[in-house]
């Protein structure tokens, strides 16, 4: 348990200082003040148009920073040949992983509580209620960050930073659609073979199956209208991201574990 505190506590800090992911913060609670000035502009719809913008931005904004952590997360290590003195330590490799996840979660729950104070100072400026709902829907970005955090991590593990963080970034937008993908139907027209689309219909049920629901997170609407959210419901899609991260980090730890770095 110490080692992977050690090695959470030393990735914090590399994020922390690192220029590019201050000045990505600092542009994220920029546009948030925008968001003040275009809600001042609204017809009395102020604070709905701040609901839903706001929570677009720090949803948005989390996610992108979450890639551009994680998706150098081992590469960097490899690359400045740290990791060939910290791997004949005394430490699992799987410990080495999940102390690099849990340094980044560290550093995106300080990102998201930034942006969500910074959000919050503007309900309070317009004298509004942040509210019950507001909480839930941030909460919810932090359990997508969880998932899109153990993703990057997973690709990571086997790839440069460049493709982690392609394959993050498609299966991050795959996962905002998942729900209409394990739907969809598609008709044929006249001219049209309808097996076709029917094997495109499955092929879109069978990545929606395999790719994380991002859909359970985003409670914009919910927020807008001040609609309390089903009962039970941010229990479920908390635990169902919870169980999405861990199985990711369990197949991390067996690629990570098999690979060779001689």
């Amino acid at each position: 348990m110490r080692q992977i505190l050690v090695i959470a506590l030393n990735t914090f800090r590399e994020a922390i200082r690192n220029r590019i992911f201050a000045s990505l913060v600092l542009f994220a609670v920029g546009m948030l003040a925008v968001t003040m000035a275009i809600s001042a502009a609204s017809l009395h719809e102020e604070v709905r148009l701040m609901k839903d913008v706001g929570l677009f931005l720090v949803s948005t904004f989390s996610a992108v920073l979450c890639i551009f952590v994680g998706a150098s997360l081992v590469y960097k290590e490899i690359e400045r040949k740290t990791i060939y003195t910290i791997l004949p330590k005394p430490i699992h490799r799987w410990q080495f992983l999940v102390g690099k996840y849990l340094g980044v979660l560290s550093v995106m729950a300080v990102q998201t509580s930034v942006m969500s104070l910074a959000l919050a100072a503007q309900f309070w400026l317009l004298e509004a209620d942040f509210g019950l709902v507001m909480l839930q829907a941030v909460w919810l970005i932090f359990v997508e960050v969880v998932v899109v955090a153990a993703l990057a991590l997973l690709f990571s593990s086997f790839s440069t930073p460049f493709l982690s963080g392609m394959l993050t970034f498609g299966v991050f937008v795959i996962g905002r659609f998942a729900d209409r993908l394990a739907t969809l139907t598609l008709k044929a027209a006249p001219d049209q073979s309808q097996e076709a689309l029917d094997r495109a219909a499955a092929f879109a049920h069978g990545v929606a199956w395999v790719a994380p629901d991002l859909s359970l997170y985003n409670v914009t609407s919910y927020a807008v209208y001040d609609t309390h959210l089903p009962e039970g419901f941010v229990l479920h899609a908390t635990l169902a991201g919870g169980l999405y991260a861990v199985i990711c980090l369990v197949v991390a730890s067996i690629l990570f574990s098999r690979r060779d770095f001689m």
